[in-house]
């Protein structure tokens, strides 16, 4: 019998809640076995994991890699930092800088993107499509094609052609997105209530860090997240909210539910880690939208995460560094946005192994979840025969201090700047092909234009 491609042994695997010392076995970059050392096949090439922990990669449905300037983060250096962090998928959002690439309302655009990441990219990646007035026609298509979703805003441009919706328009996406299994995705802030609250803010002359969370409150977000998932109720459609961040509105997410939505949520790192006291110490490095609250905020999401009212984590990775200058007078004047995806899965990793976060959750969290979710489950997510080997090693005993000067992600700054870390990746493999090696940040190769476009949904 002709050898497999891979085998990685010495591992311990997740296996129906506990550790078991396994291994797998690769070929043409899907798992072909899972079992103990002994039943591995022969194999090309072997990967002594040395007891690491063998893990699903990451899948961040949340980036902006083309949206921003492309000498701080594009496709190429956003995957760079992505396999680094041990994401093996990520979901390409559909703003974007124009001149860099048109935002993903049409199929000459969703091509365009398309090209760029299979130009540049070392990891697998999906692609957002944008909902506005001018293409509604092209949402079919767009869904057909592949898309992950059809995200949609309230209130303000992202860029360009891509427009703001009003309640009508959101409904009709909404109906263009039934029974297609591609979910209306949302920025829910009620544009209104924020427009009210900056205005009385920059009348009164306060313009510093610290009044920033003031301009966005958390009835905004709730009152967005109540609308349009009743929006999406109507339509028969299901509704995903990018970037919750208020414990407040978990209470609304939980009802529409038991309304009957199809209601999913993600939230981001940086709302469980950081509340308003960021703005004392990082300044306008802190400013991020929707913004970071206060600590009662921080553990009512904490809550919801661990009893699987937030459906998943992703990144919302934005990276715009030089413009958050640290004396910058007026924090309405600046872009808001934190790089999130190259530290995404080693700072959660951290809550696992204190044991303030399961394993299983935090797999479903990070992997599975957003699979399922955008349609690229069975074949990425997961650990299990015939899907794509996409997969980290985690050594436990393994330590790293996060410095920005180390990550890949082409930002001036992180908010994790000094975090030590026990439990860190030290092996990223996409599709059987190692994109990174090394204790976190590790080194990876020059593989730019390996990774492949994934369809969601597809067969």
């Amino acid at each position: 019998m002709s050898p497999v491609d891979l085998t990685v042994r010495s591992a311990r695997l997740r296996w129906r809640g506990e550790w078991v010392s396994a291994g797998i076995a690769v070929e043409a970059g899907r798992v072909v076995r899972i079992c103990t050392d002994a039943h591995l096949p022969v194999a090309d090439r072997t990967i002594d994991a040395r007891g690491a922990l063998l893990l699903p990669g990451a899948v961040d449905t949340h980036t902006h890699f083309t949206y921003g300037r492309p000498d701080r983060t594009d496709i190429g250096t956003g995957s760079r930092a992505c396999a680094s962090g041990g994401v093996t998928t990520f979901v390409e959002q559909a703003a974007s800088t124009p001149e860099h690439c048109p935002p993903t309302l049409t199929l000459p655009s969703l091509e365009a993107k398309v090209a760029l990441g299979r130009a540049s990219s070392v990891v697998d990646f999906g692609v957002h499509g944008g909902g506005c007035a001018g293409n509604l026609a092209e949402i079919p298509a767009l869904v057909r094609a592949g898309v992950a979703g059809v995200k949609v805003y309230l209130g303000w441009n992202p860029v360009g052609e891509y427009t703001a919706c009003d309640d009508a328009t959101i409904l009709a996406v909404a109906e263009r997105l039934a029974g297609t299994g591609a979910p209306l995705e949302v920025h829910a802030e009620n544009p209104s209530i924020v427009a009210e609250a900056t205005r009385r803010l920059k009348e009164a002359g306060r313009t510093t860090p610290d009044v920033y969370t003031d301009s966005r409150p958390t009835v905004a977000e709730d009152d967005a997240v109540g609308r349009v998932a009743r929006l999406g109720r109507a339509a028969g459609a299901a509704v995903h909210i990018v970037h919750l961040s208020s414990g407040f509105t978990l209470p609304t997410v939980r009802a529409a539910r038991a309304a009957g939505a199809d209601l999913s949520v993600e939230t981001c790192p940086h709302y469980l880690f950081f509340d308003t006291s960021a703005y004392r110490d990082r300044g306008p490095y802190a400013k991020v939208n929707p913004p970071l609250r206060s600590r009662a905020e921080v553990d009512a999401m904490w809550a919801g995460v661990r009893d699987g009212t937030v459906d998943f984590l992703a990144s919302d990775h934005a990276a715009p560094s030089a413009e958050k200058a640290p004396g910058a007078a007026d924090i309405f004047s600046i872009p808001p946005g934190f790089p999130g995806s190259e530290t995404m899965y080693p700072v959660l990793l951290r809550e696992a192994f204190a044991g303030r976060l399961d394993w299983d959750r935090l797999l479903y969290l990070l992997a599975e979840g957003p699979a399922r979710r955008f349609g690229y489950y069975p074949r990425k997510g997961v650990l299990q025969l015939g899907a794509d080997a996409d997969f980290v090693l985690v050594d436990p005993k393994a330590t790293t201090t996060i410095r920005n000067d180390r990550l890949h992600h082409h930002s001036e700054f992180t908010m994790f700047e000094g975090w030590e870390l026990t439990g860190v990746p030290v092996r990223t493999v996409s599709r059987g092909v190692t994109v990174a090696e090394g204790v976190f940040p590790g080194e990876v190769p020059d593989l730019a234009g390996r990774g492949q476009f994934v369809p969601a949904r597809a067969a």
